[in-house]
């Protein structure tokens, strides 16, 4: 547990190191509520790369989905990084700070393997890779209404922040003004959790990559063509040449889903896993996997899933051998 970690525990977060998670007071029935209220999430579930060098944008344009000349300081971009299968390794925020200074920020678990991997190429570039995640800290701001506390924070502190889908905000600060950073933003917005961020992000449609589905889908399959996360028009980069294929001359088989699940009192705390296999019942071929699931409110789930169209018509689904009856499918904000 780190010097955050501690600081957050002060301020009445509980936190699980384990799962990389935590809560303030909030219980299940607020949720509702909360979606409606600013609110104020310490995002210690994300980590960050950070690249350094004269060769940074050049080195990673060869790397990732995204169109990397596109990226600017008031312009960040969303993307994944794929195997040579085409297959998505990571999703990512990329933010520029200076002309020489990017930060990748994804899921922290693939923090040390996207470096590791990322290394092997990068001796070739004026670059510099480090793992960021304990220099600088995210916070989460949710509100529909602008924060004049960001504007005269930026003025003192090392401080980022990118405007993302459903009136929110990621902010990056530096570790040495993280705290100050905090107790001035909590006066306008109300601490919560985790979970509470990662529904907003189930509603918004966005699929962050973890450790339990890494190398499972190709981006196409989980909507990132749809936030403009893929550029076709940029040169090569490894797995190019599949979703590239994917676009012109095949056809998705498999594209995410939003649902609600009703859920049952015996497993109201237990969310099913990432990358839980999906199956219609009776049948035992797997025709998806979930992507990321959160509590809506005490008697609903809400996921992202990438299934089949065929799945995608069923109101009974298997996902990790939990049956689940009377599903709804829900509308994304953007068009496949």
């Amino acid at each position: 547990m780190n010097n955050w970690h501690h600081f957050l525990e002060q301020q009445g977060a509980t936190v699980d190191i384990a799962n990389n998670s935590l809560l303030f007071a909030e219980i299940l029935a607020d949720y509702p509520s909360l979606l409606q209220q600013p609110t104020l999430t310490p995002l210690i579930h994300l980590g960050i790369i950070s690249l350094q060098g004269a060769d940074a944008k050049k080195f990673l344009q060869g790397q990732v989905t995204c169109d990397v000349d596109q990226l600017n300081i008031d312009h960040p971009l969303i993307g994944a990084r794929c195997n040579p299968k085409g297959r998505a390794l990571t999703s990512f925020y990329l933010i520029q700070v200076n002309d020489d200074h990017l930060l990748m920020v994804m899921d922290l678990s693939l923090v040390p393997s996207s470096i590791d991997e990322l290394s092997k190429y990068a001796a070739f570039f004026k670059v510099e890779l480090n793992d960021s995640s304990e220099v600088y800290h995210c916070i989460g701001l949710s509100s529909k209404q602008s924060s004049n506390e960001i504007a005269l924070l930026k003025q003192a502190t090392f401080i980022v922040n990118v405007s993302l889908s459903n009136d929110r905000q990621l902010v990056i600060v530096s570790k040495e003004h993280a705290e100050s950073t905090w107790e001035c933003l909590q006066q306008q917005y109300k601490p919560v959790g985790t979970e509470l961020w990662k529904l907003q992000d189930i509603q918004a449609g966005i699929a962050t990559i973890q450790l339990e589905t890494t190398a499972l889908f190709v981006p196409q399959m989980f909507n990132l063509q749809a936030i403009d996360g893929i550029s076709f028009k940029k040169g090569c980069y490894t797995g190019q040449e599949v979703v590239a294929r994917m676009k012109y001359l095949g056809k998705l088989k498999r594209r995410m889903y939003r649902l609600s699940l009703p859920i049952e009192v015996v497993s109201k705390q237990k969310l099913p896993t990432p990358g839980s296999s999906c199956q219609l019942p009776e049948q035992e071929q797997s025709i998806g996997n979930l992507v990321t699931a959160a509590h809506a409110d005490e008697n609903t789930h809400e996921i992202l899933a990438v299934l089949t169209e065929e799945a995608a018509k069923s109101t009974t689904l298997l996902i990790d051998e939990r049956k689940y009856t009377n599903i709804s499918y829900l509308p994304l904000p953007y068009e496949i």
